[in-house]
């Protein structure tokens, strides 16, 4: 089964704030994945001693979007708002700063949207 790390944002998505995923991966490999496929949700990648934190089902086939361009509910989605509530740091970031660089490095990435249907540690022990 094919795995997704959310190392910045695990809390988000075991909190049920996190829908979306933005990802820098080559096309080859975001036309890999599928709509309904179920895939682990890992803490950190499992070669950096990461952990599966839960499942997620994809709700659509990953597709590329400008960054820049995403429309503004794309904060919320990506657990970014629930983070900035809940005063967590992203590489030592804001949310919002952390947003605001991250558009403007990375224009172009893969959307990964999905559901959260299983979670295996809670937040407290992500």
């Amino acid at each position: 089964m094919k795995i997704i790390s959310f190392s910045y944002t695990v809390e988000a998505l075991l909190a049920g704030a996190k829908t979306v995923t933005r990802r820098d991966w080559s096309e080859r490999y975001a036309r890999s994945f599928n709509a309904g496929e179920v895939v682990q949700a890992w803490d950190k990648l499992p070669r950096a001693g990461g952990k599966r934190v839960g499942a997620i089902r994809l709700t659509h086939a990953p597709f590329q979007e400008n960054v820049r361009a995403a429309p503004r509910w794309a904060f919320a989605d990506e657990g970014l708002a629930w983070m900035a509530v809940h005063d967590l740091r992203l590489q030592g970031l804001t949310p919002e700063a952390f947003w605001l660089r991250w558009r403007e490095e990375n224009p172009l990435l893969w959307v990964v949207r999905f559901e959260l249907i299983e979670r295996t540690v809670t937040i407290e022990e992500a």
